[in-house]
């Protein structure tokens, strides 16, 4: 479903209309309102489509690359800002690390990640002078990495990051751009829109505010099934112990 389309009515900012019961033809102020909602409503969708765990399953192709970085390794520096890709977009689940393992380096190797809880987070926090080598681990804190051991050489592009970023936003001006998800749930993100703005601008018509939200649970119920089917993870198995 395109962004809009006044010659089929059928683009998302048409559907809006009609969830909203505004009329056709919206312009000015109130499409870019309408717009935002819209975006907002994108927002509402992305706990579905991102995994926030270490299995990448959903990117925006309308970003054109892929959710790929480097990162600069500096020799006795051990934190490393990952808050922005290449485009500036926001990252937000930092899902695998790699590193070159010398300043001459061609292939990257996987760190493990490190949690707070490990008795060796305090040392990738503030790293000792006299531990340093090639880093095995790396330690998340907000848009922060912490390597360990602290790196004793330098590498162009040592650090190799995969990540799920920010979606690519509509503006007002757009027509034929669409959004990145399966077409039978672009509707979903309409809904999400629609509900707010029913919401504030008609709080009293119940009717419309319990058909929009019985519609967004049903599609996104479906479009939970559909992720879960096409991005199934290994279930771990556990071995009880014979219980004699």
């Amino acid at each position: 479903m395109v962004f809009s389309d006044t010659s089929t009515q059928d683009g998302m900012v048409q559907r809006f209309e009609f969830w909203t019961r505004l009329p056709y033809g919206s312009s000015g102020d109130l499409l870019k309102t309408i717009t935002a909602r819209i975006n907002a409503g994108f927002d509402s969708i992305m706990p579905l489509l991102l995994s926030y765990s270490d299995h990448i399953r959903w990117d925006d192709i309308n970003h054109g690359d892929r959710p790929i970085g480097t990162v600069d390794i500096v020799s006795g520096q051990a934190d490393y800002t990952v808050e922005h890709d290449d485009n500036t977009l926001d990252i937000l689940n930092l899902t695998r690390v790699r590193i070159l393992e010398s300043a001459s380096g061609t292939e990257y190797k996987e760190l493990e990640r490190m949690f707070i809880d490990d008795e060796r987070a305090l040392d990738a926090l503030s790293p000792n002078p006299s531990i340093g080598g090639i880093p095995t681990h790396y330690l998340e804190q907000g848009v922060n990495i912490f390597l360990y051991p602290e790196p004793n050489y330098a590498a162009t592009n040592g650090l190799e990051l995969f990540f799920e970023r920010e979606q690519s936003y509509f503006v007002s001006t757009d027509t034929t751009k669409e959004i990145k998800i399966p077409k039978p749930f672009h509707e979903l993100v309409v809904l999400y829109g629609a509900l707010d703005y029913v919401g504030v601008n008609r709080p009293d018509d119940t009717a419309l505010l319990n058909r929009i939200e019985r519609k967004i649970a049903e599609m996104s119920q479906n479009l939970n099934d559909m992720i879960s089917m096409r991005n199934p993870v290994k279930p771990r198995f556990t071995v009880k112990g014979d219980n004699k």
